[in-house]
């Protein structure tokens, strides 16, 4: 326990160390120069692939410069690399769209020289300084179409691409409209049937405003794998300094996934609805591997449908840390489980393995919660895939722990009540033998496996 709190302080002083680094360089960095330049992006008509039109531009405007799409579909047939960009504003006014080709993306992902991201390689790939994309105010333009569904129907998940990857410093994605995160008719930019994971953002400095994410099937439903669109996350985060500020979306998994190296990420005002997977923190710790996640706050939103509100998940064996995490003012409506925490990931039935070893937790915190409860959204298989022993959908909390691995989490107002029962009716699932020596004094509930009981938080 010692070496744990050790561990901590010492994370902790990083942290601090970082953010007066990270204050430092935002102060030092010079304001982007007014551009010089203007490209428009060719459009080649009759479908034809405007994959080179679109590197033209972004070679003959690489800096100082503004880059206009016009209102019209653009198709781009083969993964795109726009590098070296230096004060660069891009105008989406039209659309671009992924190859109507389950092969062909295949190929092209088998082939492509696109820099891997943490789950795919992206079709899209965006890297350099100060560089804004500004997504059109018109809801039928600014949008990247991915044509998921063919795939989602033929359940293949093989070569998926990842949608697109933002690796800027200094960056913003926004509207040219006006802001409201809460209507999809002002969103920035739309992602329309991605194949699988949506937005990679690892960069720094980086502002996403009024993000919009259709991975719902045409066919299907929540209850059953009809179609179903796994892995579409909306957005993967492992860069420093992010702030999304405004999310709509439908998706088959995680809406807001924190991973592997993410620092200082504020994501709020948002919408979760079909079967999402929640606000996430990880997967960490996979084969053993070290990743730490650390300063992250989920404020303002409202899950409707999703499997988890709040979710946190490592494997067994990982090494690492998460630390300082938030989730406030989370509204549930027809959530398979509230708050989820388990340290014993798999992909599979749960891990028969000897090892307690486990990324550590610290400093969670998860407040105001209200809302309802429904069933488990994940048992469209044979076997639900989130399996908990003793879950019956009446769990507004699960902590599936490693002893002694989980220091300072506090639980605070939950007004959440199961699927057409009484608040009274609410169960958690956490046992009081995995806490650190005086955690439940902080807890907010009763550690145990049986009815959700609120307790104070001393200190």
């Amino acid at each position: 326990m010692a070496d744990f709190l050790t561990s901590v302080m010492v994370s902790f002083r990083l942290f601090v160390a970082f953010l007066c680094a990270t204050l430092a360089a935002a102060n030092s960095h010079s304001k982007p120069h007014a551009p010089t330049k203007w490209c428009t992006v060719k459009h080649n008509h009759d479908g034809a692939d405007d994959t080179a039109n679109i590197l033209k531009a972004f070679k003959d405007c690489a800096t100082d410069s503004i880059i206009t799409f016009t209102a019209t579909n653009y198709s781009a047939y083969t993964p795109i690399t726009l590098a070296g960009l230096d004060n660069v504003i891009i105008h989406l006014d039209g659309n671009l769209l992924l190859p109507n080709n389950l092969t062909k993306v295949q190929h092209e992902i088998n082939i492509t020289t696109n820099q891997p991201s943490t789950y795919a390689t992206p079709w899209f790939y965006f890297h350099g300084n100060n560089v804004e994309l500004i997504g059109s105010a018109d809801f039928e333009w600014g949008r990247f179409y991915g044509f998921g569904q063919h795939w989602w129907d033929l359940g293949v998940q093989t070569l998926r691409p990842q949608l697109a990857t933002f690796n800027v410093t200094n960056g913003q994605i926004h509207s040219a409209g006006p802001s409201s995160p809460w209507l999809p008719l002002t969103t920035s930019h739309k992602v329309i049937k991605p194949v699988a994971w949506g937005w990679n953002l690892p960069g720094t400095n980086t502002r996403v405003e009024n993000h919009y994410v259709d991975a719902k099937p045409d066919n299907g439903s929540r209850w059953d794998s009809v179609s179903f669109p796994f892995n579409t996350d909306g957005i993967n985060i492992s860069g420093q300094n992010i702030t999304v500020d405004g999310y709509y979306g439908h998706n088959g998994d995680d809406c807001i996934s924190v991973i592997n190296g993410a620092r200082n990420v504020f994501a709020t005002n948002g919408f979760c609805g079909f079967s999402s997977h929640g606000l996430s923190i990880g997967s960490l710790g996979k084969g053993g591997s070290v990743q730490t996640v650390q300063g992250v706050v989920f404020k303002n939103w409202t899950m409707d449908g999703a499997v988890y509100g709040a979710r946190f998940k490592s494997w067994t064996g990982g090494a690492g840390f998460a630390d300082n995490v938030t989730w406030e003012d989370i509204t549930l409506v027809n959530v398979s489980t509230a708050i989820f925490v388990t340290q014993k990931y798999s992909l599979g039935p749960p891990p028969n393995v000897t090892s307690n070893s486990s990324t550590q937790i610290s400093n969670f915190k998860y407040n105001n919660f209200k809302g309802g409860l429904n069933v488990n959204w994940t048992c469209i298989t044979p076997v639900c895939w989130n399996f908990v022993a003793g879950g019956d959908a009446t769990q507004s909390i699960i902590f599936d722990l490693y002893p002694d691995t989980a220091l300072n989490i506090s639980v605070g107002t939950m007004k959440v009540h199961p699927f057409e029962k009484p608040a009274n009716a609410t169960t958690v699932i956490c046992d009081p033998s995995t806490l650190a020596l005086g955690e439940q004094s902080i807890l907010g509930f009763n550690c145990t496996r049986g009815p959700y009981v609120a307790t104070p938080i001393v200190g």
